[in-house]
Formats: structure tokens, sequence, C-alpha cells
């Protein structure tokens, strides 16, 4: 379980380093992969967790989608400006918006209810 746990850490540090290469020392071209990478790396990690954890085949897909989403947010900050990268990165909002009305699905079930504030 120790293995799950670098992964998210070094996502989050990837992912600082891209406020980083923002900076006008760093070459621009860093920034296309300083950008995919936290992405990718919180996607597959996230992909493996759950293949470890398995939760239900429904729970599973689902979490699975969210994290092929992230894959694919990945992949179209590579791409160059044009067609594809708007389908994809429309595909991306997409699947954050089914995504987030599962989990509002799941906040709103009836065991959830007694957590809700009043």
């Amino acid at each position: 379980m120790a293995g799950f746990r670098v992964l998210p850490l070094l996502s989050v540090l990837l992912a600082v380093s891209l406020l980083v290469s923002n900076l006008p020392f760093v070459p621009g071209s860093m920034h296309l992969y300083l950008s995919a990478l936290p992405l990718a790396l919180a996607g597959a990690g996230y992909a493996l967790l759950q293949i470890y954890l398995r939760p239900t085949t429904s729970t599973l897909l689902k979490r699975l989608l969210l994290a092929a989403t992230f894959l694919a947010w990945a992949v179209d900050q590579l791409l160059p400006p044009g067609r594809s990268a708007t389908i994809l990165g429309d595909l991306v909002i997409a699947a954050y918006v089914l995504d987030l009305y599962w989990l509002a699905q799941e906040q709103m079930s009836p065991q959830e209810g007694s957590s809700r504030r009043s």
C-alpha cells in the first residue's frame, strides 16, 4: 500500500513544478510536459488504487472513468491546438460533469441523509 502513497505525492510535487514552469527562465517546451505529467500520474495512480481496492463493479467502472478522464486530459495537454484537442477537451469536460453528477447522487442518497445539515 505504501507504493500508492508515492504516486499522489509525486503528482502534487509535479503540480507545484507546473506553477514554477511559468517563470521566465523555464523553457516553454517544458510547460507541455509539466502540465501533462501530474495529470497522467494522478489518473494512473487512481486507476491502480481502484484495482487494488476492488470496489463493486459499478463503482469500479465509475472510478476508472474518472481515472481515464485524467489520462485523457494529460493527452489533451500535449496535443497542438485544433479540432482533435477541442473534441478531446470536450469529452474530458463531459466526463467530469458526469462524475460530479454521480457524486451528487451518492451524497443525496438516503444513507447519506443523516450526515446532511438541515
